[in-house]
């Protein structure tokens, strides 16, 4: 099974990740992982991980940073891609393709594709909520899109304020946000 996790939206994708590779770690052990930078090796490197069979493990998961850095790699993905053994499962991270590529449409059509898009202020809001439920707190959307617009857009700095307002009680208000945050300054 090939896979691929793409986007801009940096937070999500680091999460989606690494549940993935402790899923995967947890059913069939540290031996059966294998991760590569595709910027840093080269393309026989990254075709030999992706056809060898596992060691001591019934299956493989193979990670693969960003390999379309890799030129040599962009001219023979096809062919490394799909003559890989059944038992590797091959995950593809990309933070950013060309969505003009033949490479992102062949990866679209033929992988299990998962794109992170950057979250807008409404999206935000709600992400902060279901986040913090999930997490055993109680956020209202009022309280959540106040916090999105002190605090900012960025996903992992709202994360971190969320676990620090947490840890200050389960039920978030907005006298407990202007208490423990610090309003960041924003651009319109």
């Amino acid at each position: 099974m090939i896979s691929v996790l793409t986007g801009a939206n940096a937070y999500a994708l680091k999460r989606a990740l690494r549940r993935v590779i402790d899923e995967f770690v947890k059913a069939h052990g540290d031996f059966a992982l294998e991760r590569l930078d595709g910027s840093e090796v080269t393309v026989e490197r990254l075709g030999e991980a992706v056809q060898s069979l596992p060691f001591l493990a019934a299956k493989k998961l193979v990670v693969l940073d960003s390999p379309s850095s890799n030129k040599q790699f962009l001219e023979q993905f096809e062919t490394l891609l799909v003559g890989a053994p059944e038992a590797n499962d091959i995950l593809l991270v990309e933070p950013s393709l060309d969505k003009r590529t033949a490479y992102y449409k062949w990866l679209k059509k033929h992988t299990e594709f998962q794109e992170f898009t950057v979250l807008d202020e409404r999206g935000l809001a709600a992400w902060a909520v279901s986040y913090a439920k999930e997490r055993g707190g109680n956020l209202k959307s009022a309280d959540a899109a106040y916090l999105v617009g002190r605090v900012g857009l960025n996903q992992q700095g709202l994360a971190h304020e969320l676990d620090k307002l947490l840890l200050a009680g389960n039920e978030i208000a907005r006298s407990t946000i202007d208490e423990l945050t610090e309003r960041s300054p924003q651009s319109t």
